[in-house]
């Protein structure tokens, strides 16, 4: 990977210079929180297409003719087609939920160039009237369910109820460590390998993050550069200028939404106008070794992330994908966490279950399902309580793989997260990659036996 360092400053205690994991903007406002039935055809694998047998029960009919052995090449070529079609749907799906997902490919640049145009369409409005036409935008295509102009983005009157962002009677289940006195073989041996979460403290000292990404100072230097706030009903990027993201942020209408437009940004440092991100943090020590970056940056999974959001803002319960693991490094603000060991039988439809008005966003899934988990019938069925914690600033949340995971934004929070596969870790994170990502796997297997022969045997 291409490494930018102009000035930059050295890695505090605990941290090491490895590019791959950037800072996230703070934010300075302040918030008082109490933290207390028609048959389907299916395609049979190695039987023909329907078009091919079909043509196979005229042939058996009707004498071979001219116009049958048309017809059977016909056939074949729509089979053949068939089967290419499936290869690369299956093989092109991840490819383009990656670059379609976190914004990178011609898909977006394109759609960078249509809002250039409606830019100039747009230029008789006032500067205020192209934002909030931009934030609308913005709504309807990450929740086309919702009506932007009915006022549906508040119904639930979340900004009312104190309840929602409480935290008064959470407990304190994860424990915390300092960097500056667990070693990293301290770490792999206590958290990593039994698969536990902490939060580290004092890992962060002396990031230029801590001081530089506040949301005045980001509007200053990326106001004009765009962010993911989220994704359209068909997976591709929905991005706003940071300019537009400040007056969203700090606007009091918006402050009521439920569940607001939150900053999830995958290409950060991909991309030219937001790469100095990439300068202001270092990776902890502790997730130096990322067993991935040695398939590419350009093959490798989507990997890092700059995030930035309001209260009541999250991300609803799940597991990171191909058995990697997570760490989340918080500049400011508060997250409450909510984690559940990976236990047999514990499934999505336990955590995510259909009819009780669960919507995908984080803020329901605490209001709704969160309290279900406390209750009688969920440890009657012999189902894992939850952990609870409340992160702080300069604090880092280790996530291991296969923990279940939701997080709720307490007041205005700026992070940056990655996911890692380290060699501890390896065996099921190549077990998954294999099976999810077979492409993918057989060039990280090629050059795995290359620089970690260890590992590629």
């Amino acid at each position: 990977a291409r490494r930018r360092r102009t000035g930059a400053l050295p890695p505090p205690r605990g941290c090491s210079l490895v590019r791959g994991v950037s800072r996230a903007p703070s934010m300075t406002t302040s918030v008082h929180i109490t933290f207390d039935d028609e048959a389907v055809p299916t395609y049979v694998k190695g039987a023909p297409s329907p078009a091919a047998a079909a043509a196979e029960g005229a042939s058996k009919k009707n004498p071979p003719s001219e116009s049958s052995a048309d017809a059977d090449a016909i056939a074949a070529k729509i089979a053949a087609a068939d089967a290419s079609a499936s290869r690369r749907e299956k093989d092109g799906k991840h490819d383009k939920k990656k670059s379609n997902a976190d914004g990178g490919g011609r898909d977006d640049d394109a759609k960078e160039k249509e809002d250039a145009a409606d830019d100039k369409k747009d230029a008789k409005l006032s500067p205020l009237e192209r934002c909030e036409k931009r934030i609308r935008h913005a709504k309807r295509a990450t929740r086309s369910e919702l009506s932007v102009s009915g006022g549906e983005w508040q119904k639930n009157g979340y900004y009312l109820d104190a309840s929602v962002l409480s935290t008064a009677n959470l407990g304190d289940d994860v424990p915390r460590i300092s960097a500056r006195e667990v070693s990293k073989q301290e770490f792999i041996e206590r958290f990593e390998k039994p698969r536990l979460p902490c939060i580290i403290t004092e890992a962060m000292d002396g990031w230029r993050a801590n001081e530089t990404w506040t949301i005045d100072a980001l509007k200053e230097k990326f106001g004009s550069h765009r962010f993911k706030v989220g994704s359209d009903d068909d997976g591709y990027a929905v991005r706003l200028k940071f300019s537009h993201i400040h007056h969203y942020l700090t606007d009091e209408t918006h402050a009521k939404d439920d569940s607001p437009l939150y900053i999830f940004d995958g290409s950060f440092g991909d991309k030219e106008g937001s790469m100095p991100l990439l300068d202001d943090y270092a990776v902890p020590e502790y997730f130096a070794e990322d067993l991935f970056q040695h398939v590419g940056e350009k093959r490798r999974p989507p990997y890092r992330w700059v995030v930035i959001g309001p209260p009541r803002s999250g991300s609803s319960v799940h597991v990171d994908p191909l058995a990697t693991s997570a760490w989340n490094a918080l500049i400011s603000g508060h997250k409450r966490w909510c984690l559940f060991p990976p236990t047999p039988g514990l499934e999505k439809a336990h955590l995510k279950p259909k009819g009780i008005g669960l919507d995908g966003e984080s803020v329901t899934w605490f209001n709704k399902m969160y309290p279900r988990t406390r209750g009688a019938a969920w440890r009657d069925a012999g189902r894992p309580p939850p952990m609870d914690a409340v992160q702080r600033p300069g604090e880092i949340m280790y996530v291991p793989d296969g923990w279940w995971h939701a997080v709720l934004n307490l007041d205005h929070t700026v992070a940056v997260t990655q996911n890692v596969v380290t060699t501890s870790r390896f065996a099921k994170a190549w077990r998954m990659t294999k099976r999810g990502r077979p492409k993918m796997s057989a060039k990280w297997l090629e050059k795995l036996r290359l620089r970690r022969p260890g590992l590629g045997a």
